[in-house]
C-alpha cells in the first residue's frame, strides 16, 4: 500500500471518529451543558440575590440605592410592591433601562417568575435582572461581565458508564405526594411528586421519589460521593422522556449534573428530600467544580 494511500485511510479514519464523538449523545449532552452555562445570561452570570421589600425599592449604581449595581447607570428607578405583592416599576427617565426588551418609559407592571403571567425582565448595560418568589420576592441579578462566567475553566466528569443508563420502574403516587423540600437558603416549601423511580445498582434495589417537569421528571439527589467527589449537597437530573406505556421512565446517571449554586453563592438550590439520600456512591456524571467550599 503507497504511502498517499495510507495517509488518506488514516484522514478518514480520524474524521470518521471525530464525527462519530460529535454525535454521540451523551458528548452532545455535555457539550449543550456547557454552551447553557456560559450563555450571556447563564447561571454563571448570576451576581445578585436582593430580597425585596413592601414600598419603594430603588436600584441603580449609586451607593444611595436600596439595590446597588457595581456598575451601570446611577438610578434606574424604583419597584413598587404592595403588602399583597403587587408590583409595579417607576424608570427614570433617559436611564438606558430596558423592560421586556422596549425601552421603559412609564410605569409598568411587573410579574414574577411564580406568576400567570410572563416573567418581568429587565436589562441595562450588561445587567439582566427579574423577581422570583422564593417565600418571599427578591431581584435575580445577572451580569454577562461576572467572574464567574468570565473565569469558567470547566467540568469534570467521571467515565461514563453504560450499566449506569437504565429502565426504572415508575410508581405513580395517587394522589401527588406532598414532599417538604428546603432549599440552600432555609427556605421551606412543599412540592408535589407524582410518583418514585424504583431501580437497580450492582443488585441492590433503590427508589428516588421525582419532582413533575414539561417533558421529563426532575431529580434532586444525594449519595455517598457528596462532598468528596461531588457537589456536596447533591446533585440534580433530568430523565429521558416521562413513563412509557410499560411503566417505565428512562434515566442516565451519567448526566447527574451540579445544581447552581455549585457554581455561584446567589443561586437557590434545593436540597435533597430525606428520602432521596442513596446509602452508595455514584462515580458517574459531574464531579466537584473547581476549588468551591463543598
Amino acid at each position: 500500500m503507497n504511502k498517499a494511500l495510507v495517509l488518506l485511510l488514516l484522514s478518514l479514519m480520524s474524521a470518521s471518529a471525530l464525527a462519530s464523538e460529535d454525535t454521540n449523545p451523551y458528548q452532545q449532552w455535555k457539550s449543550d451543558r456547557v454552551e447553557r452555562l456560559k450563555a450571556p445570561y447563564g447561571w454563571l452570570s448570576l451576581v445578585g440575590f436582593e430580597w425585596l421589600s413592601v414600598g419603594e425599592n430603588s436600584i441603580g449604581a449609586a451607593a444611595d440605592n436600596d439595590i446597588q449595581l457595581s456598575h451601570g447607570p446611577e438610578h434606574l428607578g424604583h419597584l413598587i410592591m404592595t403588602s399583597d405583592h403587587a408590583m409595579f416599576f417607576v424608570p427614570n427617565a433617559d436611564s438606558g433601562l430596558k423592560i421586556n426588551g422596549e425601552p421603559a418609559t412609564d410605569e409598568t407592571p411587573v410579574y414574577a417568575d411564580t406568576h400567570e403571567q410572563e416573567t418581568t425582565v429587565f436589562t441595562v448595560d450588561t445587567f439582566q435582572f427579574y423577581v422570583v418568589e422564593r417565600g418571599r420576592m427578591a431581584f435575580r441579578i445577572k451580569d454577562t461581565q461576572a467572574d464567574t462566567r468570565l473565569n469558567f475553566t470547566q467540568i469534570d466528569y467521571f467515565p461514563e458508564q453504560a450499566e449506569m443508563r437504565m429502565e426504572a420502574n415508575f410508581i405513580p403516587y395517587e394522589p401527588a405526594k406532598v414532599i417538604p423540600t428546603v432549599n440552600v437558603m432555609g427556605v421551606l416549601s412543599n412540592e408535589e411528586s407524582p410518583g418514585r423511580l424504583e431501580f437497580e445498582i450492582n443488585g441492590q434495589a433503590y427508589s428516588l421519589d421525582v419532582f413533575d417537569s414539561e417533558n421529563a421528571y426532575f431529580l434532586v439527589f444525594a449519595d455517598k460521593t457528596n462532598g468528596q467527589t461531588t457537589y456536596g449537597p447533591g446533585r440534580f437530573l433530568y430523565t429521558d422522556g416521562k413513563v412509557n406505556e410499560q411503566g417505565k421512565v428512562r434515566v442516565d446517571f451519567n448526566k447527574a449534573y451540579n445544581p447552581p449554586c455549585a457554581f455561584t453563592a446567589y443561586s437557590t438550590c434545593t436540597l435533597p428530600p430525606l428520602q432521596n439520600r442513596l446509602p452508595v456512591a455514584l462515580t458517574v456524571g459531574e464531579k466537584k467544580y473547581g476549588d468551591g467550599k463543598y
